[in-house]
């Protein structure tokens, strides 16, 4: 498929979609809330972003399929639209202005074409497989500290209670820390992958992902120079559940301790 064209079709759509959850966000603290077995909560802002999506995404590849993190998998296509439609709906509904929506196209889940757009700021992030990643129309990059403790770390934290995955997770945490430079945890996955892809951060791990938390995440951080695995240096996939980005040096430093 040729994805020249997907941006400017896109990008309009994904804008309304964040106005969308403008509305709702401007009353977070009166949204209804339904729990999600170890996944959080959803809000009634998830709900209509994703409808919203999955009905405009529908008319710009008719053949894809869906895979959406609040209504899951529809239809049967080589190409698949990957959706977050609120990644970081902790953060929303307590107020806090960090998320984002996280858009990936795939051809046989791989992801050819990524945008993600976070609307408080009007930034919106994209790339297309072999084309470069950009935030608002400039090229971005990832950066590479010539030493692992020059790096600044955004970390994703596992909920709490999940197969014992917390205190793993916290005990790479300590390991971690004190030879990096520092961590910041800001709860969404998908705009961290962003900002390390534009360097606003060095690197990033994180551990019990879903494949809509990284799909598009994952081209921006290939495209901006970076690199991105899951936890024993494997190549991403839709069932992956742990991911470790950044530049060549960084990456490779965060694999030596995350793959013991």
């Amino acid at each position: 498929m040729n994805t020249s064209g997907l941006k400017a079709q896109v990008e309009p759509i994904i804008k309304q979609a964040g106005d969308i959850l403008l509305k709702y966000f401007s009353r977070s603290d009166r949204l209804d809330r339904r729990t999600k077995k170890g996944a959080g909560f959803v809000t009634e802002a998830d709900l209509a972003s994703e409808k919203f999506l999955i009905e405009e995404l529908s008319r710009v590849v008719p053949e894809a399929a869906f895979c959406a993190e609040e209504s899951g998998i529809s239809g049967d296509s080589q190409f698949c639209w990957v959706i977050d439609p609120l990644d970081g709906t902790t953060n929303f509904a307590h107020g806090l202005p960090h998320f984002c929506i996280s858009i990936a196209l795939t051809d046989n889940d791989e992801p050819i074409f990524g945008m993600i757009y976070n609307p408080v700021l009007k930034e919106l992030f994209w790339a297309q497989k072999g084309g470069g990643a950009c935030l608002n129309g400039k090229k971005v990059q990832t950066t590479n500290p010539a030493e692992f403790d020059q790096s600044l770390l955004v970390v994703g934290f596992p909920y709490k209670g999940i197969d014992g995955e917390y205190a793993k997770f916290m005990d790479h945490v300590a390991e971690i820390g004190p030879k990096a430079y520092t961590f910041r945890n800001l709860g969404a996955a998908a705009l961290d992958l962003a900002y390390v892809a534009c360097g606003r951060f060095d690197g990033i791990f994180c551990s019990r992902m879903a494949w809509w938390d990284f799909a598009a995440g994952s081209l921006l951080v290939n495209e901006s120079g970076g690199q991105i695995t899951d936890f024993e240096g494997r190549e991403l996939g839709r069932d992956s559940k742990s991911f470790a980005a950044g530049g060549s040096r960084v990456h490779k430093a965060l694999l030596e301790f995350l793959a013991k």
